[in-house]
């Protein structure tokens, strides 16, 4: 049984949060010490050049080879120029040299360039000072290198002279990384380009090289950046793209210009800086002073307790767990549209996130192998929410808006209505450190393909509308793709403020429904529903008629299925019932015989009795005769005289005698009475003893009959309710790949009904919705208000959230972008964080959002591809030694996805290369992606068989996936010319013999020159160059067919052994291959391998 965790006592309490203060230090020194690479250039581009400028050199304005590219009418170059060029692998081994080398890291790491600061210049050449980004990881490397405490330089900065920099004005943005010596440095850096460029564009000048020099310079003195590490070769790398220009002075700007003009967004943090050291800032205090909901907590303090109670969900307890948790009382009510029900494994997730979170926070995680149903499952998540949701609109519909409210900004007044607090706590976010996991669930959550045809008939929430925004044909509103500005921007145009272009002379009347293709957002829809000019979809009453009817039609089969749920178990009770009931008759039996020798005893004993009494009485009666007669014969005076007394005395004495016998018979007589009369009661008490057993006896002997008859009959039921239920009826005693494909409980109609229970839940929000548009169209304003980052009270923001995901159930977001988009959403606010391909994720990357929410479901797969830190080794060993921070915490060696698998009471462990065993979440384990023998491999190298194969083989005209052996010499770097010459003549015949598509084919390598090698290669050949990378491009991807190009430079193994250091990135080639899969290069060599072996092993050789 599971056994609750105990209360940690005040000590530990205490040590734990010094411990995490400690971890949040180092998170955040990490971060602040994490550079990002230079990027590439690229001057021969037509549209996105980039050019390298060597000292003396022309900058692309002054530069003819730029200035001749075409040029669109309406465009203008827009410049940023990466600056200050620097050797980061120099840095860091200065960096090791101060802070201390962590014993235990060693490190082979090769040239990485990064840089000193961003800026981006007009099309005149003008920098734009509010868009200057200096480095953090330089200014961070300055201040520990020349404080005599090393890292301690980032809580007490060494004193800068400022006082040749002008001080900044009122006219520059904030600037807040949480380091506050950085900040106050960037400001006044800030305001000398300022002054700059006022002085150049009074000039007529533009800067040139030395003027950027001259920055670098002001720069490298201003942070105490070592001189030394400065590439020598060129100054800065600048990148240029075309942007519309501005209209000339005097014309009234498009919106579009409107926006350029009053402000110019500066360079993303995220180009040079990281995004979370605010962050970090922040939940080190609220972790101090004790404000962290549940979940975090676990997040938090999970891995540094390992003996919790664990339950293997592989061993006959978790089993026995498992069916527990899969009755048809577990469930939540609303499911996802589908054909097929969940699986065994995913159904128990599911039941399991709604039985512990529903109603209460926390964290629960999922290990989601490749091609297990990881959206699947989150589909039946946001399902159960928003059915749950649409109940309370239904109970509450006449107070879910409270009274309006007013958000004043300046000048400006926005009305808005605050929720009650039983619509709260249902918002949903989507988030991930992964730009294109985001963008996968935005995507299929409302596309058309993620429901039957059938529904698309049945539902329209807002159908029309999300085909719009996600630019192909979708089923509903669920999901929108939010983040970073653009995006946001971009939603909220669609989603909410388009209107269509009316000609003024001849008006058009509206159509009758909401039409977005004639560029309809939503504001426009519900104004006209207000003015009364449109009329709602449904009506609330029909909806919510709708919804209970649903609603009961569940509750009915729910009812049902918990009935032949219980079955089995009554025919139990039954059979223990007839066993106790046979014992007691056993007994009752034993008691009649004993009660049946009793009486025979005393009718024995009554005989004896009687006939002694017979005996007694004859003698009694006797010796009263021979009294009597001796009476009549006593001595006559006479007789006395003449014997001098003598026969009188003889007399007597016989008399005597005579008169004690009869006494002694008399008492005789009285003792048989007591013994007659007490044989009597017994006999009595023997006959009713028999009596009550007897009858007892057929009472048992009637219930026996009466259970025989209910066990028929409980059984007879329960063999029509198996029939009734066939495959879906639970069997503990199946084979693990069967009970795994199985769906226990998952009757059509009660699937059906439950998936009619959501459709009927999304039309109770489209008329709750089209109901209320005054409350709606003010919210949802306020939500733009939220979303362009304005300053909202953190109850404000919530309110935008909940009443934008009142509307779209889903939003997604990457991790980079939530301290900025949630800037003011406090602790728990986020109902529901559900965090996707998390084994990708840093862990200091999802702690703000785990924070802000209430319950998060953290999905990921450790046996994937990992986190990849910015940040040197050793220096990251170096800055946990200095903070006492062992490396279970280190963002080098886990991911999010690790530290919430220690959350978790039920999971299974899987191999580990490092530790010999990794404790895993509740895992899913029917894998339906790929063929054999790329399952067959995926599961040997990765997961120790814990995965099932699912997917149903089909027969294909092409080659079988095999191993074509190179045994190249002539490489360049990684990539081997010979390999290079199979891959040209596979794809050659693959396309021209087989007919195969070049977007059904990924081409991948473990290295980044040979998959640059395999684009040029593609390119050449007419191939989808977008589908050429290396493997850690290709996560979450798949493709009918895989190239694995191998390469690996023959005078270099260690490039071998670093591809197979762990299984992951094996794993993740072979699992993207849904139906073929060909390995390209030495088998010999790379058999040699560890996973590499197994590889080898599962594919002939070609």
């Amino acid at each position: 049984m599971r056994q609750t965790a105990e209360r940690s006592p005040p000590t530990q309490v205490f040590q734990q949060q010094m411990q995490a203060q400690h971890i949040f230090q180092f998170w955040k020194a990490v971060e602040a010490l994490t550079p990002q690479k230079l990027d590439k250039d690229n001057p021969d581009d037509l549209f996105r050049p980039a050019y390298k400028v060597a000292q003396g050199g022309n900058l692309p304005w002054r530069d003819t080879r730029h200035t001749d590219k075409p040029l669109k009418d309406d465009k203008v170059w827009l410049y940023t120029a990466q600056c200050g060029v620097y050797d980061a692998t120099a840095l860091s081994q200065q960096l090791e040299e101060k802070i201390g080398a962590h014993d235990d890291v060693v490190e082979e790491r090769g040239r990485v360039n990064s840089r000193l600061f961003d800026i981006s210049f007009n099309e005149q050449g003008i920098p734009l000072y509010q868009t200057f980004m200096l480095s953090l990881s330089a200014w961070a490397a300055g201040q520990i290198l020349h404080h005599k405490d090393g890292v301690a330089a980032l809580e007490n900065n060494v004193p800068v002279d400022f006082s040749d920099l002008p001080p900044p004005g009122d006219t520059l943005p904030l600037v807040d990384s949480g380091f506050a010596g950085f900040d106050a440095l960037t400001l006044r850096l800030m305001q000398w380009i300022a002054d700059e460029a006022a002085l150049l564009e009074a000039n007529g000048n533009s800067p040139d090289i030395d003027w950027i020099q001259k920055l670098v310079a002001l720069v490298v003195d201003k942070t105490l950046f070592p001189h030394s590490t400065l590439e020598s070769e060129f100054v800065c790398l600048v990148k240029c793209i075309q942007v519309k220009a501005p209209k000339p002075a005097g014309e009234e700007p498009t919106p579009d210009n409107k926006d350029r003009e009053k402000k110019v967004d500066p360079v993303q943090d995220g180009l040079l800086n990281s995004f979370y050291i605010s962050e970090l800032r922040n939940l080190g205090r609220a972790w101090q002073q004790n404000d962290a909901g549940p979940g975090f907590v676990e997040y938090m303090r999970a891995v540094s307790e390992p003996d919790r109670a664990r339950i293997d969900l592989r061993s006959p307890e978790g089993l026995r767990l498992a069916f527990q948790r899969l009755l048809p009382t577990q469930p939540p009510a609303g499911a996802w549209p589908s054909l097929y029900p969940l699986a065994f494994s995913q159904q128990l997730a599911v039941n399991e996130i709604w039985r512990r979170h529903a109603d209460q926070a926390g964290i629960f995680a999922v290990n989601g192998p490749p091609g297990t149903g990881k959206t699947t499952l989150l589909r039946d998540v946001v399902a159960a929410v928003v059915t749950q949701r649409a109940g309370s609109l239904i109970r509450h519909e006449d107070e879910v808006f409270a009274g309006k409210n007013m958000l004043i900004l300046g000048d400006d007044r926005y009305p808005y209505y605050p929720l009650h607090p039983a619509i709260k706590g249902s918002s949903i976010v989507v988030a991930s450190a992964n730009n294109g996991a985001v963008e996968n669930i935005s995507l299929e959550l409302p596309g058309a393909d993620a429901v039957p045809e059938s529904v698309h008939g049945e539902s329209d929430y807002f159908a029309d509308l999300v085909s719009e925004l996600i630019g192909k044909p979708g089923w509903g509103l669920l999901a929108a793709r939010l983040g970073n500005k653009g995006n946001r921007n971009t939603f909220m145009k669609v989603f909410w403020w388009r209107k269509p272009e009316e000609n003024k002379d001849t008006p058009l009347l509206p159509p009758d429904t909401f039409t977005p293709q004639r560029g309809e957002g939503l504001a426009y829809h519900l104004r006209l529903i207000k003015a009364g000019k449109r009329k709602p979809a449904i009506s609330w009453d029909k909806a919510k008629l709708n919804f209970k009817q649903a609603q009961e039609r569940e509750e009915a089969i729910r009812k049902q299925l918990i009935d032949y749920a219980t079955l089995d178990k009554q025919i139990d009770e039954i059979h223990q019932r007839i066993l106790e009931k046979r014992d007691v008759r056993t007994l009752t039996a034993d008691q009649l015989t004993q009660a049946q020798e009793t009486q025979a005893k005393i009718q024995v004993e009554k005989i004896e009795h009687q006939a002694l009494y017979a005996e007694w009485s004859g003698q009694l009666e006797a010796a009263g005769k021979r009294l009597e007669q001796h009476g009549s014969h006593k001595p006559t005076f006479l007789d006395w005289i003449s014997t001098w007394g003598r026969a009188h005395r003889e007399w007597r004495e016989r008399y005597h005698r005579l008169t004690q016998e009869s006494d002694r018979l008399r008492a005789k007589m009285g003792i048989y009475q007591t013994e007659r009369d007490a044989l009597e009661r017994k006999e009595k008490e023997a006959e009713k003893s028999v009596r009550d057993q007897t009858r007892q006896l057929q009472e048992i002997d009637r219930a026996l009959s009466e259970m025989h008859l209910e066990l028929i009959s409980t059984q007879a039921r329960s063999e029509q309710a198996k029939s009734a239920l066939g495959d879906v009826w639970p069997d503990p005693h199946a084979s693990d790949e069967v009970r795994e494909k199985s769906a226990p409980w998952a009757d059509d109609a009660w699937q059906k009904a439950r998936q009619a229970l959501f459709l009927a839940a999304l039309d109770v929000h489209r008329a709750f919705i089209e109901h209320h548009p005054e409350p709606f169209i003010s919210n949802i304003n306020l939500v733009s208000n939220w979303l362009q980052g304005k300053n909202l009270s953190e109850e404000q923001a919530e309110l935008a959230l909940n009443s934008l995901t009142l509307v779209v159930p889903v939003i997604s977001t990457t991790f980079a972008s939530v301290p900025r988009m949630f800037k003011r959403i406090g602790r728990e606010a986020i109902g529901w964080l559900l965090i996707d391909e998390a084994g990708q994720a840093l862990p200091q990357q999802a702690a703000g959002a785990i924070w802000r929410a209430a319950r998060t479901v953290v999905v990921g797969d450790p046996k994937q591809l990992e986190p990849v830190s910015g940040i040197a080794k050793v220096v990251e060993g170096a800055l946990a030694q200095h903070y006492g921070v062992s490396a279970c915490w280190w963002p080098g060696m886990v991911s999010a996805q690790i530290l919430a698998d220690h959350t978790m009471d039920l999971g299974t462990l899987l191999p580990d290369p490092d530790n010999g065993q990794v404790w895993v979440g509740c895992p899913l384990r029917v894998h339906r992606r790929c063929d054999d023998p790329m399952f067959t491999v995926s599961n040997a190298v990765a997961y120790d068989g814990l995965m099932v194969h699912g997917k149903k083989a089909v027969s294909l005209p092409l080659p079988e996936s095999c191993w074509i052996d190179v045994e190249g010499k002539a490489c360049e770097g990684n990539w081997i010319a010979e390999e290079g010459e199979a891959v040209r003549t596979l794809l050659s015949g693959l396309r021209d013999s087989h007919g195969v598509k070049p977007d059904n084919i990924f081409l991948v390598s473990p290295f980044k020159d040979c998959a640059q090698k395999l684009s040029q290669l593609a390119s050449e050949l007419g191939f989808d160059t977008q589908k050429t990378g290396t493997v850690h491009t290709t996560q979450g991807k798949e493709a009918s067919i895989v190239i694995f190009v191998l390469g690996g430079n023959v005078q270099r193994p260690g490039a071998k052994s670093w591809a197979a250091s762990r299984p992951n990135l094996l794993n993740v080639a072979v699992s993207r291959a849904k139906q073929r899969l060909y390995v390209i290069g030495n088998r010999a060599e790379w058999q040699k391998q560890r996973y590499f072996s197994t590889l080898a092993n599962g594919l002939p050789a070609e």
